[in-house]
């Protein structure tokens, strides 16, 4: 997709979706103001990397409590659950998912990550909710590494300004945007092309001079998938650190393992077929899609990007395999996150 019609598709798409916010009367920063920052894309996007989320190296501990609702492809309401998460640091913080007939609890140490609880029930929308509220932008590694396109977008009146990462190999390209304040680089929109997901940062807070979203909403296909609500966010006192101690039932996780495509393939439980683009098949356009994709312990698709195959085929292949749902691959009776790569095959009907 040309950058042109990109932006123009995106716009269209912003002007539809209501954006509210109320922001948290906080101290005045150099945090604050977008239009006293560099005009570079690139330093816009890493002044909001350190401003947003609650990761940053400077963070002192804290206690997040949140709920979350799920919903069907049709938009009608589904399971209910609970993130909550207490932090002291990237190497101890205890992070809890809960349902009604499930629950997991992580436990980061200085020997890795622990886990105690069902972890193949934890609906996947609900790990990525947790990225977007605590650690919603890529890392500054990334950052150093890509480029990034400025356009200033009008989404329901409000000005937003939206950084899209780009890459000179339309095969890598990522589709990631993400749109901030006008006035200050609070982060109000992540779009994810290749996702086919667009999640909205509302009601945004502010806490230890970093923005985070008190309301989230997950879209896809123009209905939501998921919304989660910030119930509290509070410095956690030193007295409460024991919060984040590992229970005798927490075991080691493993790392996620690199598993070939006929090995994936062998998992599969649910593979809708891709629709063929019309146009694609008019021009007699065929060819196979490689994917790149990273599968959750549950099963379903976490990350997916392309790899190489034909531009006009590329977005169906996406689409069809977001949907894609896999039987757990386990090691030692144990679920494990799976990267691997998938091979969508276009073929022409003669």
């Amino acid at each position: 997709m040309q950058l042109r019609t990109f932006w123009s598709a995106y716009a269209c798409c912003l002007a539809i979706i209501s954006v509210s916010s109320s922001l948290a009367s906080a101290q005045d920063s150099s945090r604050d103001k977008v239009a006293d920052a560099p005009a570079e894309p690139k330093a816009l996007m890493s002044l909001a990397k350190h401003s947003n989320g609650l990761t940053d190296p400077d963070m002192k501990p804290w206690h997040l409590k949140t709920t979350f609702q799920l919903y069907d492809d049709g938009g009608n309401a589904t399971e209910k659950g609970m993130y909550e998460e207490f932090w002291v640091g990237p190497k101890k913080f205890k992070v809890t998912y809960s349902g009604d007939a499930w629950a997991q609890t992580d436990y980061g140490t200085d020997d890795g990550l622990l886990r105690a609880g069902m972890a193949s029930a934890v609906p996947p929308l609900a790990v990525d909710a947790r990225h977007e509220f605590v650690e919603p932008l890529p890392g500054q590694s990334i950052i150093d590494h890509e480029s990034f396109t400025l356009k200033q977008i009008d989404a329901g009146g409000e000005q937003l300004r939206c950084l899209r990462m780009t890459n000179p190999n339309p095969s890598f390209d990522p589709g990631l945007t993400f749109c901030f304040g006008s006035g200050q680089p609070a982060l109000r929109i992540s779009n994810h092309a290749r996702e086919s997901v667009q999640i909205l940062h509302n009601r945004i807070l502010k806490f230890q001079d970093h923005f985070i979203a008190g309301d989230l909403k997950f879209v896809r296909a123009g209905k939501p998938v998921l919304t989660a609500h910030v119930e509290s966010l509070e410095p956690l006192n030193a007295g409460d650190e024991g919060e984040v101690a590992p229970t005798p039932d927490a075991k080691p996780v493993p790392k996620a393992i690199n598993v070939s495509a006929g090995v994936a393939q062998g998992l599969l439980s649910q593979n809708p077929a891709p629709i063929y683009p019309p146009h694609a098949e008019s021009a007699g356009i065929s060819g196979t899609v490689v994917l790149g994709a990273v599968i959750s312990e549950s099963g379903h698709i976490r990350q997916l990007r392309v790899v190489s195959g034909p531009s006009e085929l590329q977005q169906a292949a996406l689409d069809a395999v977001h949907t894609w749902v896999y039987k757990p691959y386990l090691v030692n009776g144990e679920p494990v996150e799976v990267n691997t790569t998938i091979n969508v095959v276009f073929s022409l009907r003669r």
